[in-house]
């Protein structure tokens, strides 16, 4: 009887943890993005929510498939902010939680910098965008395509030019030409899941 107190109560106190907002969790970095994504089961990501009341934007972000064959878009809603080109940007970065989709961008990817000028978003990256990236042609055109694909969802952007370190570089692991600003691919997009 004694145990099934102590278990109770030490149930009762987690909760009251949860619900009094109490977080043992490290602190997430400040540029990832509170988001819901849509097509998540439970409408939440963990630990990222939109507060009630908060203005939003919905967004279209591109993953793999996992056979390496095609882009499928996953809907996310963000709180409405100055950013949302760089927001999309991020949360490509972060992957998927669809464990039917793959994440395209190699381990250590950051982005440095995101502009747009004359409807061409120059989109900067460090190195490890080439370094990390042991793909091959399938996933060099994934890559390329989810990036390309998830920043010509904005009506204001019209190409896209990869950088890394600030520079143009003319592919990313020798498979395809980056070296010009490129347009969207409708044909690498699965329209349903």
């Amino acid at each position: 009887m004694f145990g099934k107190r102590i278990a109770l109560i030490s149930m009762l106190l987690m909760l009251s943890m949860i619900l009094g907002g109490c977080d043992t969790a490290a602190p997430q970095s400040p540029t990832v993005p509170n988001v819901q994504n849509e097509n998540s089961q439970t409408g939440i990501e963990p630990g990222k929510t939109v507060n009630p009341g908060q203005d939003t934007m919905t967004m279209t972000v591109y993953f793999a498939t996992k056979d390496a064959a095609n882009l499928i878009s996953e809907k996310y809603v963000v709180p409405k902010n100055s950013h949302p080109a760089q927001t999309a940007m991020e949360l490509l970065i972060a992957g998927t939680k669809d464990p039917d989709l793959v994440a395209v961008f190699p381990a250590g990817t950051k982005l440095r910098n995101i502009s747009v000028k004359d409807h061409i978003a120059y989109v900067d990256f460090n190195d490890s965008l080439v370094k990390n990236n042991k793909g091959g042609s399938a996933l060099e055109i994934l890559l390329v395509g989810a990036i390309v694909n998830t920043l010509t969802e904005f009506h204001d952007i019209q190409k896209v030019q990869i950088l890394v370190e600030g520079k143009k570089i003319d592919t990313i692991s020798g498979h395809m030409d980056i070296g010009e600003p490129l347009s969207r691919s409708e044909k690498i997009i699965k329209k349903s899941k």
